[in-house]
């Protein structure tokens, strides 16, 4: 098993070639653009735009030519070259006259344009611009004493100096033909009748570069409509749900949109300008302190304090409470006896109910989730309490589920605070149907057990449901080719802490079988050195599964080693450390992410929310760089003749799995795998034995075959 299981401690500085962003079919092209290339954003087929003329009258007026390029082109065209600005103006010019004669051609008589096209092609020069001193430059340049003269002399004197009051002059600069202005009064004119304007149902391929309508395709975007509804959707980083499709073109894209939007006749959110986080606090310094829900009684001693302050289900469940009809006070199956809950309706009920598993907090939001989703069908859908519900009812909600409105459904991550969340991510799967039922009747049981409740109307439908069975996928574990190759691809990453943390976390959980959660709150205090009769002292690691169960894992010296120096990156800090045997094992090596937060005076600052390095590395955490790792591994998975969807999908779990599986092929006894993974029963680890289906394929194949006839 340990040939199999354990981490190569050779580290190679090599790095892996990285594939091109568009063009991976090359595999020896280098990553990125080459040196001085232009990053395109737009399509030059249709390239005529309000900003194109836009730019090129700024030239004809004499303005900075690169001050014109930043204003109107440089969103999307990133260049520092002075020269491609020159180039681009004449080019563009050129563009706008032959667009103009290929026009003039459909015209006949008087309405031809061919004296505006000559205007264009000429090579008048701008005038430049004199600069005058202002009058209190001028006075003290020439020494004038301003106490002997009176301010209406001094300022005769400077309109005089510098003609200002030349009437004659003005009169005869009037009468001089204006060359750049008829320049600019032609372009003007092409403008009208050349520019294209874009329209909500344009393609993408017709404004955008292919490199940009590509990526963009692969995740549903086809229009203009399309990408603008999609950035309001996913606001300030919706270019990170787009694989290849980094911040500056998302900016240059997003410039362009906004120029646009009254001829897409559709509206950028402001909410695309500024994070969430950032926005929320702007917003709630506008709201009063203890500000209440407008007809509601809704308030902290509500009993609503489980589904959280301030979210749209709080608000939605406060206006329930308040009515009659939907509180459930007169439910038709309340108990008319004193409940042990001591609640007075539903919600009260359930939020106490709820109460129960709070320090179980993986459970108490999965609870909580299906009980919202089931008061809000309840209230919306049956117009009745839950206290009212029927076993038809539950037939009802059990179809419900199968086929969910798409009214009730938000694609993307959003706080219960956002106006746009609602109670469900996708269509739930059967296995998430069969979950949310069981976890209903749990609920009603639990109200039915507590007093408050006489029936429970999930009890008797629940084994009539064609529910699917409860499966554990072992598939999903490494193979020992699959292994062999995340070993390569972690050799070939070069040393350095973020290494050596992911070589402890690999070795930890093939190693151990430990479960992510059990990892995350695993600390030094937790170890200990075990010495036994006949055995070598061995290094304990006591963790704390579900069911609040403890068990004991022995772990490799190999990976205590490798704990060992990864903490001893802040030994240091840890010798400073007022408690040092809550240690963590594994640790953060960075500042936490930056987040906006209300600074001392109550302005908006953003800044880490820790800045101490080596705290423990949360679950979500350890599950990102794993993810994160397994992605890299995919990359050159077919190349080893793997399948890199299996790395894509593959997740902390599979480490689980992959241990327990590779025990049992090493030869351990089912119960000492079953005691190490700290499952409940054996027949769970059984599952993963193929012991039993291998006999089961060698007595089929060894029966003589009978043929049909």
């Amino acid at each position: 098993m340990n040939s199999f299981l354990s981490v190569s401690p050779s580290v190679v500085t090599q790095t892996q070639a990285v594939q091109p962003l568009f063009h991976s079919a090359v595999p020896k092209r280098k990553a990125g653009r080459p040196k001085g290339s232009i990053a395109k954003v737009m399509q030059e087929a249709r390239a005529l735009g309000v900003h194109h003329f836009a730019f090129v009258r700024s030239s004809l007026l004499g303005l900075d030519l690169a001050d014109a390029f930043n204003r109107y082109m440089a969103w999307s065209e990133t260049t520092t070259d002075l020269r491609y600005v020159q180039n681009r103006r004449d080019t563009l010019l050129k563009q706008i006259i032959e667009a103009g004669r290929a026009f003039d051609a459909t015209l006949v008589g008087t309405s031809k344009i061919t004296h505006l096209l000559d205007l264009l092609r000429s090579d008048a020069k701008a005038k430049p611009a004199v600069e005058l001193p202002t009058l209190e430059d001028w006075i003290e340049a020439e020494g004038m004493d301003p106490d002997m003269w009176s301010e209406a002399d001094l300022l005769a004197e400077y309109k005089a100096v510098f003609g200002l009051d030349n009437a004659d002059a003005q009169e005869a600069g009037a009468g001089l033909k204006d060359v750049v202005g008829e320049r600019v009064r032609a372009l003007n004119y092409l403008e009208t009748v050349l520019s294209v304007i874009p329209a909500a149902t344009d393609r993408l391929e017709s404004w955008f570069a292919k490199p940009v309508v590509k990526v963009m395709r692969n995740v549903g975007i086809l229009t203009l409509g399309d990408l603008v509804r999609f950035i309001n959707v996913y606001g300030y980083r919706w270019h990170s749900q787009i694989h290849g499709f980094g911040q500056t073109r998302a900016k240059q894209v997003l410039q362009w949109l906004i120029l646009e939007q009254d001829h897409l006749n559709l509206l950028i959110s402001g909410t695309v300008h500024e994070p969430k986080s950032k926005q929320e606090l702007r917003v709630a310094s506008l709201v009063p302190v203890g500000g209440s829900f407008s007809g509601s009684v809704f308030s902290s001693s509500s009993g609503l304090s489980q589904f959280g302050n301030g979210t749209l289900v709080t608000s939605s469940l406060a206006h329930m409470q308040a009515s009659p009809n939907l509180a459930g006070e007169r439910g038709d199956f309340r108990s008319h006896m004193a409940n042990t809950l001591g609640a007075k309706n539903d919600l009260q009920a359930v939020d106490m109910w709820l109460s129960r598993y709070e320090e179980k907090p993986s459970t108490q939001r999965s609870y909580r989730k299906e009980a919202e989703r089931f008061l809000m069908w309840c209230a919306q859908v049956l117009k009745k309490p839950l206290s009212s519900v029927t076993t038809p009812d539950v037939k009802q909600y059990r179809a419900f589920l199968q086929a969910v409105p798409s009214t009730w459904i938000q694609k993307i991550p959003l706080k219960r605070t956002d106006p746009a969340w609602r109670a469900f991510r996708s269509q739930p799967s059967p296995a998430s149907q069969k979950q949310a039922l069981v976890i209903l009747q749990t609920l009603y049981g639990g109200l039915v057990d507590a007093g408050y409740l006489v029936a429970n109307p999930f009890r008797s439908v629940m084994k009539s449901f064609d529910l699917p069975a409860t499966k554990m996928d072992i598939k999903r574990s490494f193979t020992e080719a699959e292994w062999k190759h995340v070993l390569r691809c972690l050799d070939a990453m070069p040393a350095g802490p973020e290494t050596l943390r992911l070589k402890c976390i690999l070795e930890l959980l093939v190693t151990s079988g430990i479960r992510l959660e059990e990892l995350a709150n695993a600390t030094h205090k937790d170890l200990r050195l075990e010495s036994l009769p006949d055995l070598p002292e061995t290094w304990i690691l006591t963790v704390t599964g579900k069911r609040n169960k403890t068990r004991e894992v022995p772990l490799n010296p190999d990976v205590v080693r490798l704990l060992a120096t990864h903490g001893g990156e802040f030994l240091e800090d840890d010798k400073a450390s007022e408690v040092q045997s809550d240690l963590p094992l594994i640790r953060t090596l960075h500042s936490s992410v930056a987040k906006w937060s209300r600074g001392q005076g109550g302005e908006l600052v953003v800044g880490a929310s820790s800045k101490r390095l080596g705290s423990p590395l949360s679950a979500s955490g350890i599950y990102a760089v794993l993810k994160r790792f397994f992605r890299h591994a995919a990359k050159t998975a077919e190349a080893a003749g793997l399948d890199a969807r299996r790395f894509e999908k593959s997740s902390t779990h599979w480490m689980r799995h992959t241990f327990i599986r590779q025990a049992l092929v090493d030869g351990v006894p089912i119960e000492v795998a079953s005691e190490l993974a700290g499952h409940a029963s054996l027949t769970t680890t059984s599952i993963y034995s193929t012991q039993e289906l291998a006999r089961k394929i060698r007595a089929v194949q060894g029966m003589k075959r009978r043929a049909v006839a």
